[in-house]
């Protein structure tokens, strides 16, 4: 008796590829990439995309986003996008980042990620729930000092943050608290950041 061989069943459905996270950041700031680099490294989730121009402007930046989401967002396969933002201490900043909330084409695609002054204040609040207003970036890179040694911007710090995260993410959101507590709902209070968001 000859014996019969079934030929193997394929699956025939395609793997489902890994969720995209579309990121658009402020001009040639590394800061913020290494960070986001480093962070997806460590959980593994997402497959990072990061707009490919060099925008600092908040409009440009976040016109830049929605052309690079254009062809390929999916919601359906957990796709994630997010404009990260400074105010810089920038007043001209306030009234471009309120435009981009009126935009209601891709409103519920992207999330507008708001740091006041700068993306730095998530640094910090791994360390302290910081509430004192900052004057200047050297003013803030002086505060960071005493918790990161010799902190300089565009460095790499992530091992030194992980174990922390959790304190920054409820530091950050205790600032956002009080902002609002202080009718301050549709400016980001300085010190303040919504990073967490992403994290």
């Amino acid at each position: 008796m000859k014996r019969k061989f079934e030929d193997k069943k394929r699956d025939t459905l395609k793997r489902k590829r890994k969720p995209l996270m579309f990121i658009s950041l402020e001009g040639n700031n590394k800061t913020e990439k290494l960070y986001l680099k480093a962070l997806n490294k460590d959980n593994n989730k997402y497959a990072l995309v990061f707009t490919p121009g060099r925008e600092s402007d908040p409009i440009n930046m976040y016109k830049s986003l929605k052309k690079t989401i254009k062809e390929s967002f999916n919601e359906d396969d957990g796709d994630k996008a997010y404009c990260i933002c400074d105010r810089d201490f920038e007043v001209y900043k306030l009234d471009k980042l309120m435009k981009i909330g009126q935009d209601k084409t891709t409103e519920k695609k992207i999330s507008v990620i708001v740091s006041n002054p700068c993306f730095e204040i998530w640094y910090l609040n791994h360390f302290t729930f910081y509430t004192k207003e900052m004057m200047s970036y050297k003013e803030l890179e002086k505060t960071l000092c005493k918790y990161i040694d010799c902190y300089s911007k565009n460095g790499e710090y992530y091992d030194q943050l992980k174990d922390k995260t959790y304190d920054a993410i409820k530091n950050s959101i205790r600032q956002l608290n009080k902002s609002k507590s202080k009718n301050e709902e549709e400016v980001l209070a300085n010190p303040s950041t919504e990073i967490y968001k992403i994290v």
